[in-house]
């Protein structure tokens, strides 16, 4: 196996965001903009496009990062996904703080597989989600609730 240089990893995946006022930020992900509003000061309902926050990110990066771990592995044991398809719906709690925190992700797994792999779906999601870098990131603060629907093609 590589090396990996995690110095030039650090730098990859790095983002910066800068101020912009009432709680709005500008955000720089790997050449890409995007507006991260703080969701008590713009509400969802009705929100501009191209705006989202802090809170939306977090399941946007745990489905994306189930899909390329899921790939990954799907490649490292012959499998053939034809469809894969993740759903994160976060739910929030109130912390004892007073403020808010992330109490359970309910992550459904849709995946689509030749007749003769469907029997390893069940062994790809459990190695997806304990290799999964987000999910192991939440392990131990954050309760993940995995619904898989597994399909025949």
């Amino acid at each position: 196996m590589e090396e990996i240089d995690f110095r030039a990893a650090a730098e990859l995946l790095s983002a910066t965001s800068e101020w912009m006022g009432n709680g709005r930020t500008k955000t720089e992900i790997g050449g890409m903009q995007v507006e991260v509003d703080n969701p008590l000061s713009v509400s969802p309902m009705g929100a501009p496009k191209n705006v989202t926050w802090p809170e939306q990110l977090l399941p946007a990066a745990m489905a994306a990062c189930f899909i390329t771990t899921m790939s990954s592995i799907s490649e490292r044991l012959r499998m053939h996904p034809k469809v894969i398809r993740v759903t994160v719906k976060p739910l929030l709690a109130r912390d004892i703080d007073g403020g808010f925190k992330f109490e359970k992700m309910f992550i459904t797994v849709e995946v689509s597989l030749p007749k003769e792999e469907v029997s390893k779906a069940e062994r790809l999601i459990e190695l997806t989600h304990s290799y999964c870098l987000i999910s192991k990131a939440l392990k131990g603060n954050v309760e993940e609730i995995i619904e898989t629907k597994v399909n025949e093609v």
